[in-house]
């Protein structure tokens, strides 16, 4: 008798618990680039700048996410106007569409039409802090850590998340933190969340052909015959 019950008491479980672990979540992100202190405000530069501010109010992004996996992407307006699109991208540091697991991050770039799925193997070695904050109804802790791009400038990252949501990821490919990042600052740009819908069987993540991974060394390849054959015409 207690072994039928107790194989019973597992079945009904497992049926409940299925869903949770299955279930696709979907969170709105907005950005706001803020002003930086060493654009020199004479130079073309400057003026991208501003375009990509005024306009950045209109923009969403998306995080589709699981309790494996997430993807991270803009959500295209298509009334705004291309050049503005394009500013909006430019500096609000997307980099694209990201698909995230909890040990790999996946970045699809496009090159004269083509697309390659660029393996990210950056960890950010957060630090954890005691700081929290109120963001909307949500209880968030303070993370940080930095960054280093090619020309060796550091920059700061700030993310506040919720443990409440215990899912490890956030916008733009980061994440790895004890819950949803509900706020992410990167330098002068910040991710802020709009609204979360859970369980939503109206989503789906993307279908993504893992035959165009390419290492980081031979995107910087392509890159680089790229611009040689630029430089050469």
């Amino acid at each position: 008798m207690n072994k039928l019950f107790n194989s019973f008491m597992l079945a009904f479980c497992l049926m409940f618990m299925c869903p949770l672990y299955s279930q696709i979540n979907k969170a709105i992100y907005s950005v706001s680039i803020n002003n930086k202190e060493d654009i020199d405000k004479t130079s073309p530069y400057n003026s991208y700048y501003k375009i990509a501010q005024e306009n950045s109010n209109q923009f969403t992004f998306h995080l589709i996410f699981s309790k494996d996996s997430s993807d991270f992407f803009i959500n295209d307006n298509l009334e705004m106007e291309y050049h503005s699109f394009k500013m909006v991208k430019a500096f609000s540091r997307y980099q694209g569409f990201v698909r995230k697991t909890k040990s790999k991050t996946f970045i699809e770039k496009e090159i004269d039409n083509k697309t390659y799925i660029l393996e990210e193997k950056t960890e950010y070695n957060w630090t954890l802090t005691t700081e929290t904050k109120k963001i909307g109804s949500y209880n968030c802790y303070k993370a940080t850590a930095e960054k280093t791009i090619k020309n060796k400038i550091i920059v700061p990252i700030t993310a506040w998340y919720c443990p409440e949501i215990a899912y490890q990821f956030g916008p733009n490919g980061y994440g790895n933190l004890p819950g949803l990042i509900v706020e992410l600052q990167i330098d002068n740009v910040i991710y802020g969340l709009k609204s979360i819908n859970f369980d939503d069987n109206t989503i789906k993540f993307k279908e993504i052909d893992f035959e165009k991974i390419i290492s980081q060394d031979k995107y910087d390849e392509i890159i680089k015959e790229k611009m040689k054959f630029i430089l050469d015409e």
